[in-house]
């Protein structure tokens, strides 16, 4: 098996380097530098998928917290007008919930800042489909954003995963002071705010929480000139790191339906990956057409009234127009067919469909440092 691996891959790398340049150069490279590390990165998926699921198993037993809020203290007397009042209750109370607004002292630390997959909540955030919108996306589809590597075929798997990233890890405030400012009339400063803002992007791709002062969320930053261009980037070399693999690979040759058994299996995890505030990176090959491959997230599911689950997908190929419509009626269907099989509205039958293999690694880091960093502004730990 290891045997056969390598020969593949050292094929899909040669193949690609005599075929094109540019994000098949760049495919290449990575197809080879994983041929060495992947060996030893799939001891580590391993791993980290045994403590994935014992962290599943932890979140299922423990109780589902509620919406809590805080009183502070009474009403001030003399207010005159609905409007006073009404200010004045708004600041009476916190919200007690994960990076809510209470301090240690009106609320536990155990709330504000929880163990496990409650640190992915956000305040403004009720269901996953809420992150589906156009200002929590990239400004550019799959294969734009006009970066230096030339898209031949797209960015898929890249796309879903610096997104998921930012929809974690982010934290926007427009109102914030930047150390330098976009808007200066000052070259020099501009310049220095562009390096600025890439030092943050590396954060989020890097798996770190990060705060973008004087940004208001994913479609600003994303569409900055400059910065577009920059995270086009990263989009492909996280792309090149996880399609250039044994996965990608396997996925791309897997053309033949699914087992009945097998989509159930898969529905199953994605549903308790959503449950556990995720939009899970699926892969995916088109019924008997090998290599034609694509990855995106999936923003939520609904249950329809004969009991059947329905896949709502995030497709990174679609225009940043119709982002919204996911979110609103679930445009984009993915059920399991009749004959067992997965059917995806947008390529028809679908052959092998998978977690994408980062998933749960990129997830437990996420976790862990999101806790560190919720626990360093709010004051926990210490």
């Amino acid at each position: 098996m290891r045997r056969a691996n390598i020969i593949n891959i050292l094929s899909l790398a040669l193949l690609l380097l005599f075929t094109s340049c540019n994000q098949d150069m760049l495919g290449a490279g990575y197809a080879v530098k994983n041929l060495v590390s992947k060996p030893f990165q799939a001891v580590g998926n391993y791993l980290s998928d045994s403590a994935y699921e014992d962290l599943e198993e932890k979140a299922s037993k423990a109780p589902i917290p509620t919406e809590c809020w805080v009183k502070r203290k009474s009403v001030l007397p003399g207010m005159e007008g609905i409007q006073n009042i009404t200010d004045a209750i708004r600041e009476n109370v916190c919200s007690c919930v994960p990076w809510g607004s209470c301090s240690v002292d009106e609320c536990p630390c155990s709330r504000m800042c929880p163990e496990g997959f409650e640190i992915f909540k956000r305040p403004d955030l009720k269901k996953m489909s809420d992150l589906t919108t156009r200002d929590n996306s990239l400004s550019f589809r799959n294969g734009g954003g006009g970066g230096d590597i030339e898209a031949t075929q797209g960015f898929c798997w890249g796309h879903a995963s610096v997104t998921s990233k930012f929809n974690r890890l982010a934290f926007f405030d427009e109102n914030a002071k930047p150390k330098y400012s976009l808007n200066s009339k000052d070259r020099s400063e501009q310049s220095k705010a562009l390096s600025y803002y890439k030092e943050l992007i590396d954060n989020i791709v890097d798996n770190k929480p990060t705060k973008f002062p004087g940004i208001k969320n994913l479609r600003e930053l994303s569409g900055v000139p400059g910065l577009e261009s920059y995270i086009a980037d990263k989009v492909a070399h996280s792309w090149a790191n996880r399609a250039m693999s044994t996965q990608g690979l396997s996925v791309g040759l897997a053309t033949g339906a699914m087992k009945r058994e097998e989509s159930e299996k898969f529905f199953k995890v994605i549903k308790e990956k959503i449950d556990n505030n995720q939009q899970p990176q699926i892969v995916f090959t088109k019924k008997n057409k090998m290599m034609e491959t694509h990855a995106v997230l999936v923003s939520d599911y609904i249950i329809d009234k004969n009991g059947k689950t329905i896949l709502c997908i995030r497709d990174n190929n679609r225009y940043r127009s119709r982002i919204d419509r996911t979110k609103e009626s679930c445009s984009d269907r993915m059920v399991i067919n009749s004959d067992g099989g997965v059917y995806y509205s947008g390529w028809r039958d679908l052959g092998g469909v998978e977690l994408a293999f980062n998933d749960n690694p990129d997830t437990l880091t996420q976790i862990e440092n999101l806790k560190d960093h919720c626990d360093k502004e709010k004051g926990c730990g210490q």
